[in-house]
């Protein structure tokens, strides 16, 4: 192998996406799209890591060639206990979905509240959020950024459901705001009653998992539908939306809006803004497997 070889060899500037399970990610297209377009020496891979591995496996990070890893599903809230420095936006959710190296530190960081509002907004609008009631399924690491992004553009009134109702209870008294308030699972009809955005924030209705058992007929005429799901492309929530005529958005463009900070800080240069990127991730995700 050349002088030249090795040198590039070296540069080759690794990323990936941590998770458990982690084959259903669609992040390696999109980063190694990006890339590609610019022309960047490196590489973006998935990796499976057991959960009772897995602070070993984020420890071991620092010793490695790898410049950082986004983190998804069950694994945010060990890579914030794993990292060395935590940032403030990480902090006010106490998970992290971002592991990157600086100076010879893990630095645990966040991009889902960014990656929630900004479609959430350039769809729906800030006005519609001020003046209509919102409820959101889930109290994981999901929940929180969906939870805090809400909070700071000044939400009304939120309603938090799970299926296991002390995470939710548990999750309220944690930011104990007024506006803020936890429903029993049982009592889910009447949580979404009236309600202009519901947003699932679970793992329900991903590939694999057991669809959400909720009937939205109680949702006012002009709700939308947020579900951050983004296989199936089209999940069995937002199937049940379209079919009464609501708007929908699914989790495509939430991971899309939230890798691109990411990209960033793992490869040290701004991911291209052009519309190919979501087309390519719809042909990737309706190609037969």
């Amino acid at each position: 192998m050349s002088v030249k070889q090795n040198q590039n060899k070296r540069l080759l500037k690794l990323a990936g996406v941590v998770g458990w399970p982690v084959h259903h990610s669609v992040s390696p297209v999109l980063h190694n799209y990006w890339l590609k377009k610019l022309s960047i020496h490196g590489a973006y891979t998935m990796f499976a890591v057991h959960p009772d591995e897995a602070k070993y496996a984020f420890q071991s990070l620092k010793h490695t060639s790898i410049s950082g890893l986004n983190v998804t599903i069950p694994l945010k809230g060990l890579a914030y206990e794993a990292a060395d420095e935590i940032s403030s936006d990480a902090r006010k959710l106490g998970v992290c979905n971002v592991l990157y190296k600086k100076h010879g530190k893990l630095i645990g960081h966040n991009t889902d509240m960014e990656g929630f509002a900004g479609p959430l907004l350039a769809q729906i609008g800030h006005k519609f959020i001020l003046n209509n009631a919102v409820t959101i399924i889930g109290a994981g690491g999901a929940a929180r950024a969906v939870l805090g992004s809400l909070l700071a553009l000044g939400a009304p009134e939120i309603r938090l459901l799970n299926r296991t109702d002390a995470r939710a209870k548990k999750l309220v008294a944690n930011v104990n705001i007024p506006s803020l308030y936890a429903c029993e699972w049982e009592n889910r009809q009447q949580a979404v009653a009236g309600c202009g955005l519901l947003i699932n924030a679970s793992s329900a209705g991903m590939a694999g998992y057991d669809a959400l058992d909720i009937d939205l007929h109680g949702l006012a005429d002009n709700a939308w539908v947020y579900d951050l799901v983004y296989t199936p492309l089209i999940t069995p929530l937002m199937k049940k939306a379209q079919m009464r005529g609501l708007n929908t958005i699914g989790g495509l463009d939430m991971l899309i809006a939230q890798a691109r900070p990411s990209f960033k800080l793992f490869y040290g240069r701004d991911a291209p803004e052009d519309g190919d990127v979501k087309s390519l991730l719809l042909q990737h995700l309706e190609a037969p497997l």
